[in-house]
């Protein structure tokens, strides 16, 4: 019987019929049980996204994901924080530019609640580098809490707190082989179990913009940025960059910034090649990173990372503008805070 249902929902999709709230929640239920069998979810998620999820599924979808991951018990400091993010799959080979900025951010007493995984389509994931920085993956509840009032940070590692998603990986890993791309490509950055209240977010295709806009305020989110960064080729990437123009929507507090293309002077920098964010191996990027702290790394880097941070901190409230954004983020670089945190929270770990 549970097997005839979810063929009855792909049979809708494949006649282009929208699922109702009802059918997307037992949908979801169907897909993270482990006595279904793979084909059929498989044929599922593929008539999903031959269809397309109209605003309304997608937000759904992340209402019922989000009901089944684990609670990180750190709501005391979600209502102010904020996560950054891509959805990947852009394969532009970049340094982990959200990683680096919620760093900074966290330097800078600006509470950030971060949710990744390893790396999937490139060399250096954020849980990989934050893990060579000397932070733990896996932590209790009392080191989470401890390390958001010290540092005010917090890594969320996504394996740990989406137990359903073991029943879909093995449709999914199948599906990313044959090249094609789910809803599972999306969803992932939308799911932080802690439900921080500020979010950045970038995608890899500015057409889905405005679906996880909508999917974040809906769900409870306070404000926040969806963006996509264009280059030159017609190539784009799931960030803000110095290197083109960017594509926003906003939401809930930021929702002035909806639907607008900002050029990299909005934010007081010049326009750089996309060679100059290059990433490499764990290695390459763990250098590239103390070289920022160190005040010393290729200029469209250093640009892209003021751009991020000067948003991230507009959006939270702590300051009145991109500009004002820029200059504090050069001054915690500047000022050896960055460099300080970084040393600061290895020590913690290492004890």
């Amino acid at each position: 019987m549970l097997f005839s249902e979810l063929d009855e929902h792909t049979a809708l999709l494949k006649q282009r019929t929208e699922l109702s709230k009802e059918q997307i929640s037992a949908s979801v239920s169907l897909l993270t049980d482990d006595q279904i069998e793979g084909e059929s979810k498989k044929r599922f998620l593929i008539a999903l996204s031959e269809k397309g999820e109209s605003e309304e599924e997608f937000t759904e979808f992340v209402r019922c994901f989000r009901g089944l991951a684990r609670n990180p018990e750190i709501e005391d400091w979600a209502g102010e924080a904020i996560d950054l993010c891509g959805t990947g799959g852009d394969r532009s080979g970049s340094f982990n530019i959200s990683t680096a900025v919620s760093f900074l951010l966290a330097a800078s007493n600006t509470t950030v609640i971060k949710h990744g995984n390893r790396s999937i389509s490139s060399k250096c994931g954020s849980a990989d580098l934050i893990e060579a920085v000397g932070i733990p993956l896996e932590t209790d509840a009392r080191t989470r809490k401890e390390c958001l009032k010290r540092f005010s940070f917090n890594f969320l590692f996504a394996p740990s707190f989406h137990p359903a998603f073991k029943s879909i990986a093995p449709v999914r890993k199948n599906l990313a082989a044959e090249g094609k791309i789910t809803i599972f490509n999306r969803l992932g950055p939308t799911l932080n179990p802690a439900e921080p209240a500020y979010q950045l977010l970038g995608v890899y295709s500015p057409a889905h913009l405005g679906q996880i806009s909508r999917a974040l305020s809906e769900n409870g989110g306070k404000g926040g940025w969806v963006v996509h960064g264009k280059l030159k080729g017609g190539q784009g990437v799931d960030e803000l960059t110095s290197c083109g123009d960017n594509c926003v929507s906003g939401y809930g507090s930021s929702a002035t910034d909806k639907h607008a293309i900002l050029s990299p002077s909005v934010w007081g920098q010049k326009i750089y090649p996309h060679d100059q964010l290059k990433g490499g191996d764990l290695a390459n990027n763990l250098e590239i990173l103390f070289n920022l702290a160190n005040g010393s790394c290729p200029a469209g880097l250093l640009a892209s990372i003021l751009i991020n941070a000067a948003t991230a901190l507009k959006i939270v409230g702590k300051v009145g503008s991109l500009g004002e954004g820029v200059e504090f983020t050069k001054s915690v670089i500047e000022g050896g805070k960055l460099k300080k945190w970084l040393r600061d929270i290895h020590e913690f770990f290492a004890k």
